[in-house]
């Protein structure tokens, strides 16, 4: 079993090789994170404030991912 998270990381056309580096970079860390979270390493209130340093809302996803009721 491959213990690897992945979380995406993608291309686009005409993106430049820096932009993708970028962009893996980014999906590494993400799955880093999210590894660590899993695994009780960090603080949830450390894992949010990263995904929202990602631009991402916090509470859109815990609507996705059933965390509170609306």
């Amino acid at each position: 079993m491959n213990n690897f998270l992945e979380t995406p990381a993608i291309w686009y056309p005409g993106q430049s090789q820096l932009e993708y580096e970028e962009e893996l970079n980014l999906m590494l860390q993400r799955a880093n994170m999210t590894a660590a979270f899993l695994r009780g390493n960090i603080h949830p209130d450390t894992f949010l404030d990263f995904l929202d340093e990602q631009e991402y809302d916090v509470f859109e996803l815990a609507e996705d991912w059933e965390l509170v009721k609306i």
